[in-house]
């Protein structure tokens, strides 16, 4: 192990990959906080474009990934946000189809080859207004990985880029990735489906990232090494047991956990049907923040359709008609748009001097699977987090007042019959108390509820109803029907 004096052992520990110094000024680390207008929908304020922020969408093969960042694309782009949607899939580029593009611009297969010298002249317009594409047409996959040249080359056009937000639809296989967006501050993203396979391959994904994220600030350490096997066990423990453990190494366990923090991952459920599905994929994002110690929200989930399957055709965004799926979609770009400007700074700045650049940098790390040689099964079985009562999905305003004084219009997501799901700016504090009040609904019912998951960087916050029972069966009643598209609500 090596020995750091306490004063030092945090920025040892916590050192970025390149030397920010040399990034352009232009590149700033953060876009100032999106404002709603009177319509509920989110918008960046006018004249506020500072550089782009980065999303990576991921998910097992088959499950949906480019059409969700095909249409998460277009709502972003529909917020007056100029948007860059990247197809890094070489193997099985589909995005300029989706588009109805016949012939895109030659974009990575130019850029790989080095015909072109910026990722701006590699751009596809599409129909979609703000909404600009990089395909992967007719790029032969290089031998991968990628010559570490050639990936800091890409990763430098990316940062380049003139967009607010860049949206990546990365390969499923980690033997296929090309550059490593993440090094970046790129969101991660996994589209994953309710059944096992699928939910088991998140965790894998997300299991692997931890590990690179252990690796990037502790890495030198017998510790973190310690750590990082016993999370690649078949039967590991909790993270909260597994940080217990280095409360010897008081310096060593903060930057760890200060990493673990700012992790940014979120999943979306795509092709579920019914709300007991739908708690399957609430139950891997619980699994997932008790066992690796990151917070994976469920930003959303879109219903099994024909209209949003790939085989339509175009984005169902591209349409005209309005649908649940089309609302879920628009929610979750929303809540992306609050989610990027909350994420950490990169580990890494293209442009930074030559001898500041670590070998490892920006690279692609290898993946559990790669270690594991197959997908690995869950820690304990997904029942174990299914709540008791069944979630609905709705789109309802209500009135929050707690009994500090603090008083909010909140946004209800979701109902059961034990709590609610609400969302506001500024957020909620954990363990808060309170009366909400659904000034929707018929009679305008309350419930005194408690705040018992509060996820800041998404406004979101869980609230456990109190009582009177009586009235949350009704509310929840009302969620049901609402969820199988009955009449709740009265006519705007």
């Amino acid at each position: 192990m090596i020995g750091l004096a306490p004063t030092a052992a945090m920025d040892e520990l916590t050192r970025p990959r390149f030397d920010p110094s040399s990034a352009l000024s232009s590149r700033a680390r953060a876009l100032r906080r999106v404002t709603m207008l009177k319509t509920g929908r989110w918008h960046l304020p006018l004249g506020t474009r500072q550089g782009a922020r980065f999303i990576a969408v991921t998910g097992s093969r088959g499950v949906g990934k480019s059409t969700i960042a095909a249409n998460l694309a277009i709502a972003l782009a529909g917020l007056r946000a100029r948007v860059v949607l990247i197809d890094l899939d070489l193997r099985r580029p589909t995005l300029h189809r989706l588009f109805g593009i016949q012939a895109p611009v030659s974009g990575l297969r130019a850029l790989l080859e080095a015909q072109v010298e910026t990722m701006e002249q590699a751009l596809t317009p599409t129909a979609v207004r703000n909404l600009f594409l990089v395909s992967a047409e007719g790029a032969r996959p290089p031998e991968l990985p990628a010559q570490p040249e050639q990936q800091h080359r890409l990763l430098e056009q990316v940062w380049d880029l003139d967009a607010d937000i860049v949206i990546a639809d990365v390969p499923a296989a980690a033997e296929d990735e090309l550059v490593d967006l993440f090094a970046l501050g790129a969101l991660r993203v996994v589209v994953a489906s309710p059944d096992s396979r699928s939910v088991r391959s998140a965790y894998d994904y997300f299991r692997s990232e931890v590990v690179r994220e252990v690796d990037h600030v502790a890495g030198a350490t017998a510790e973190a090494a310690a750590l990082v096997s016993a999370l690649m066990q078949p039967a590991p423990r909790a993270m909260g047991a597994l940080l217990a453990a280095l409360e010897g190494k008081p310096d060593l366990q903060t930057v760890i956990r200060q990493a673990l923090n700012s992790f940014g991952g979120r999943l979306i459920g795509n092709r579920v049907h019914g709300p007991t599905q739908a708690d399957l994929l609430h139950a891997a994002s619980r699994l997932l923040g008790d066992y690796l110690g990151i917070s994976v929200p469920l930003l959303g989930t879109t219903s099994v359709s024909e209209n949003i399957g790939a085989g339509a055709g175009t984005p169902l965004l591209m349409g005209t008609g309005i649908d649940r799926n089309v609302r879920a979609l628009h929610a979750m770009a929303e809540l992306l748009m609050i989610d990027i400007n909350e994420l950490e700074a990169p580990h890494c700045v293209p442009g930074a001097r030559p001898e500041a650049v670590s070998p490892r940098c920006c690279l692609p790390g290898r993946s559990a699977r790669d270690e594991a040689g197959e997908q690995p099964a869950l820690p304990v079985p997904l029942g174990t987090y299914m709540r008791r009562f069944p979630r609905y999905p709705v789109d309802w305003h209500a009135r929050y007042v707690s009994d500090a004084g603090r008083d909010l219009d909140v946004r209800v997501v979701d109902v059961s019959q034990g709590g609610v799901s609400i969302e506001a700016i500024p957020s909620f504090d954990l363990g808060q108390r309170g009366l909400l009040t659904f000034t929707q609904l018929p009679g305008q019912p309350q419930l005194s509820v408690t705040i018992v998951d509060a996820r800041r960087p998404m406004g979101r916050a869980g609230l456990r109803f109190d009582g009177p029972r009586v009235v949350a069966q009704n509310v929840a009643g009302m969620a049901r029907a609402a969820a199988r598209g009955g009449a709740v609500l009265p006519p705007a």
